[in-house]
């Protein structure tokens, strides 16, 4: 048995996937016209690998917290890229580093040019852990 899947099924699947993720996919299976065939036994080995990678880390929780105050990444900020090293770091990390992190929230504020209390920040840094452990999207 086989799963056939859309090139552009899996592109969209990449966004929220390790960095790599599409290459490997697309060099596992075949790939013919614009769909890509999967053998079961590939297919599962890569959703065993690239399951606990899709959940939501800290970095993407912080970032949901934040959008819904209305502040949200910019093409100049480094807020992805702190996101993604958050996400990678793990939890362990993250609670670890609530200070790093949150100097970090403070820099960005006082590029901005908004108001920071830090006190809120850790907050935001924390409810962001809870999620991530928990793995939820609300």
């Amino acid at each position: 048995m086989s799963k056939t899947f859309t090139i552009k099924a899996m592109q969209n699947v990449a966004k929220n996937r390790p960095e790599g993720y599409l290459e490997e996919v697309l060099s596992s299976g075949t790939v013919e016209e614009d769909r890509v065939t999967l053998a079961d036994d590939v297919y599962r080995r890569l959703a065993a690998k690239y399951r606990t990678a899709a959940r939501p880390g800290v970095g993407t929780e912080l970032k949901k917290l934040l959008s819904r105050i209305g502040i949200t990444a910019s093409p100049t900020c480094s807020c992805n890229t702190k996101a993604e090293i958050m996400n990678r770091q793990g939890i362990a990390w993250c609670e670890e580093n609530v200070e790093t992190i949150c100097d970090w929230l403070q820099e960005e504020a006082t590029k901005r040019k908004l108001p920071f209390v830090r006190l809120a920040g850790k907050a935001l840094i924390h409810m962001a852990i809870r999620r991530a452990k928990k793995g939820t999207n609300k």
